[in-house]
């Protein structure tokens, strides 16, 4: 007999390669933001034409340039962030997608929970990614955020960019699971 996720002992986090896969993106995209120049884009034309380019593709570099704090710096980083996030979004789809024999939460909550937490999810990582929400320069937060290497490389970067990866690829799992009946014949399982 086939043992089902939800009989399964729970593993440990820091047992799951890619969880650590996913710290360790973050900490690389972390050193990236401490050690950038303040001159990148004076000094270096390819990092102009990178930064334009990523910028034609990514509407969110432009108006974090636009706000005028720290903007070469920013845009640079914010185009760096952009071009690793396929590679982001990968790392946390597997991290999802192997949940199920894990036993993560996800794989097993009722439908409206799920579509209501992972509204909530994807609300609040648009509203960070088009950063509608923190255009006013003069609030502390953003300067914070934006005008300081620390804030940029730990704080900035996740707001703004590693959120939509990885609710994105929660949501792409989530969805799957339930068009393919994974997640409610697990649900019957568990309520065995």
């Amino acid at each position: 007999m086939k043992a089902s996720p939800l009989s399964s002992p729970k593993q440990s986090p820091w047992r799951n390669p890619f969880g650590i896969a996913l710290v360790a993106y973050y900490l690389v995209m972390v050193v990236v933001g401490l050690l950038i120049p303040a001159d990148i884009l004076q000094a270096n034309a390819w990092a102009r034409d990178f930064s334009d380019f990523m910028a034609s593709i990514v509407p969110q570099i432009d108006r974090i340039t636009a706000l005028n704090i720290k903007p070469d710096v920013n845009r640079f980083y914010f185009s760096v962030l952009w071009a690793g996030n396929p590679i982001l979004f990968a790392i946390s789809l597997l991290l999802v997608w192997d949940g199920r024999k894990r036993g993560y939460a996800m794989w097993t909550m009722p439908l409206f929970k799920a579509i209501g937490l992972m509204s909530v999810c994807v609300a609040i990582a648009v509203c960070a990614q088009w950063m509608y929400w923190m255009e006013d320069v003069t609030n502390r937060q953003l300067r914070l955020m934006l005008g300081t290497t620390l804030g940029r490389s730990f704080w900035a970067s996740s707001v703004y960019v590693f959120g939509s990866a990885v609710f994105g690829a929660g949501f792409v799992v989530l969805v799957s699971g339930w068009i393919t009946g994974y997640i409610p014949r697990n649900m019957k399982e568990g309520a065995r």
